[in-house]
């Protein structure tokens, strides 16, 4: 007997949904490429509890008759490929014929369509890969697909959805994208009855980007453009200042398809080497058009990631254009028609002098930078101060019969002991003991907040906004208090003592750069332990950030409270490093 089996069509189809769709998002996004696939120029999408109970995508696009509905929901159905040959000259978004008959295998599903200048509409449903007959009925111009009850009959991919906020975060996050990619469309998203946002059409696509991440990035956008004989890109890239923690305002268009494309990601680095600082990352809104013959997108199931013919090409050519756009941008900031000195007074602020001050501050103030990489403090005055102050304790330390202590590179702090010395990081050292002041405080109930007089108020991107809102139990239990205040709006009325040194604009911000990549975050436990990990790294001192005697001998009076757990800091990095006094005298020949 044969062990070789033909799997069942129905079998087929969940596997095909597995890999084309995962999470609700998936849904939208296969939905909303076939609504501009077929020319819309309004797209409203609707969703009841994050899209698992009902997700809803209506256009007013060119529409679909009887004998194209009944073929909608069958496997490898599609009107975007004639032959082979097409799949090297791909002009649309959706072209497999995956995406309706995966998605009508675990939902219970239906479209309504009547096509242009046709009396009546039609209808079609399917229930888990079971299709019903094709129907007339009523409709207006266009095509409406219906999805309920997603994964309905597939149990074990339903318990891998997470919140109804995490999953809102990802479907904003989806719709965000393909507005800044279609200006000319009119795109609505609706959740519980609630308008998450309405964007009109718009001439420039810095008005969208305007919309999702505010008017001061928009006023300080560089606009980029380079044509090529099979090639364009134009777009916007900001300054280096608006630098972000980690990858996620990279947005990479190719033929108005969002991409990952790893040479594209290594020119945009290479543009702006040098004018950041280590793990910083640019903010970029490139749209590139190439030749359909030149690339070949159907290298992956999601159509994400795509294949150049001529890679080094492509690399040159946004290298390129990205390098000359800072590069005038850094003309123009730098021919103020002032010196430097007195430069505010002189040019009588202005934009341009708000651009270099701003700069200046996020490059060399201490404390702004992320994580421990903080810039250098070039207040010579408060440096001379610092000395006098050291000079003083010092001698305090001789007076209390004290060992040695000293900062060294406004970064480590070296400690003489009985037997040798310490080599302490002072970032790595504060953020293991804030950890576990952190969390001795939860295990005893201890309040972590305090009040705010005056509450802030922080404006927030739509996946952001509900990234924040699918934390607020856990940070409510940090003691950041947060609430929703308007579409994309966040109110902060309590914040956590620890940080008393940030705003929370700030603290948010960071947060959601160290968590934009956490796909697998599951559990409360594993969740505050990410919290705290963040709370923690922000809340220390920083590399780069000279201490008072004062403050080095109250870290060093905590790191004895906690001895114990004080040799490595929560990203597993040591803290100290300790050289014997005999193996100094090694070193030196002494022995």
């Amino acid at each position: 007997m044969s062990q070789i089996k033909i799997l069942p069509e129905s079998v087929i189809n969940k596997i095909a949904a597995g890999e084309v769709i995962d999470r609700p998002a998936s849904v939208v996004k296969e939905l909303i490429e076939n609504a501009i696939d077929a020319l819309a120029s309004r797209i409203d999408t609707y969703l009841e509890d994050g899209g698992r109970k009902l997700i809803r995508v209506s256009d007013d696009g060119i529409g679909m008759d009887a004998d194209d509905l009944a073929l909608a929901f069958q496997s490898h159905a599609t009107s975007k490929l004639q032959n082979a040959d097409d799949l090297f000259a791909v002009h649309t978004l959706g072209f497999r014929g995956e995406a309706l008959p995966s998605i009508g295998a675990v939902s219970h599903a239906g479209i309504i369509s009547r096509v242009k200048g046709a009396m009546n509409g039609t209808e079609i449903k399917i229930d888990g890969g079971v299709l019903g007959e094709v129907k007339e009925r009523g409709a207006p111009e266009g095509t409406q697909v219906e999805v309920r009850e997603l994964f309905f009959n597939t149990p074990v991919r339903k318990k891998f959805l997470k919140s109804i906020p995490t999953e809102m975060a990802y479907i904003s996050e989806v719709l965000t994208k393909f507005s800044l990619s279609y200006p000319a469309i009119h795109f609505t998203l609706m959740h519980n009855n609630r308008t998450v946002f309405n964007l009109p059409t718009v001439q420039d696509t810095a008005e969208r980007i305007a919309t999702f991440f505010g008017e001061e990035m928009r006023k300080h956008l560089i606009p980029i453009f380079l044509r090529e004989e099979m090639f364009t890109l134009s777009g916007y890239i900001a300054p280096p200042f608006f630098d972000k923690g980690n990858a996620r305002m990279q947005f990479i268009f190719l033929n108005g398809r969002y991409i990952k494309d790893s040479a594209v990601f290594r020119a945009i680095n290479e543009a702006y080497h040098g004018k950041l600082m280590h793990k910083r990352y640019p903010i970029v809104f490139l749209f590139l058009q190439v030749e359909p013959s030149e690339v070949d997108v159907n290298v992956h199931p999601t159509k994400i990631e795509v294949r150049f013919r001529n890679t080094s090409a492509i690399y040159n050519y946004v290298f390129s254009a990205l390098k000359e756009g800072l590069n005038k941008s850094a003309t123009k900031t730098i021919s103020a028609p002032s010196p430097i000195p007195g430069l505010e007074r002189e040019a009588g602020g202005g934009e341009e002098f708000d651009l270099i001050k701003k700069s200046l501050w996020e490059r060399f103030s201490p404390g702004k930078a992320d994580g421990e990489n903080a810039g250098l403090y070039n207040d010579i005055q408060a440096n001379k101060k610092a000395e006098e102050k050291e000079k003083v304790f010092s001698a305090e330390i001789g007076n209390k019969k004290r060992r040695m202590c000293f900062q060294i590179h406004n970064a480590f702090i070296i400690e003489e002991t009985e037997g040798g010395l310490n080599i302490i990081d002072q970032h790595a050292l504060h953020e293991i003991i804030l950890y576990h002041e952190i969390e001795r405080s939860l295990q005893a109930s201890k309040s972590l907040s305090q009040r705010l007089l005056i509450p802030e108020m922080i404006e927030l991107s739509p996946k952001d906004f509900f990234s924040i809102i699918s934390l607020k139990e856990y940070l409510g239990t940090l003691g950041l208090e947060v609430e929703e205040f308007g579409q994309h709006t966040i109110v902060v009325r309590a914040f956590p003592q620890i940080l008393k040194h940030l705003n929370a604009k700030e603290f948010v911000e960071s947060l959601l750069a160290e968590l934009g990549a956490e796909d697998s975050l599951k559990g409360k436990d594993k969740i505050l332990n990410k919290l705290i990990n963040v709370m923690a790294c922000r809340g220390a001192v920083k590399a780069g950030q000279r201490l008072e005697p004062q403050e080095i001998e109250e870290l060093l009076e905590k790191k004895k409270s906690i001895n114990a757990y004080t040799n490595n800091c929560p990203h597993g990095r040591p803290t100290t490093l300790y050289f014997s006094l005999d193996d100094l005298q090694k070193q030196f020949k002494r022995k």
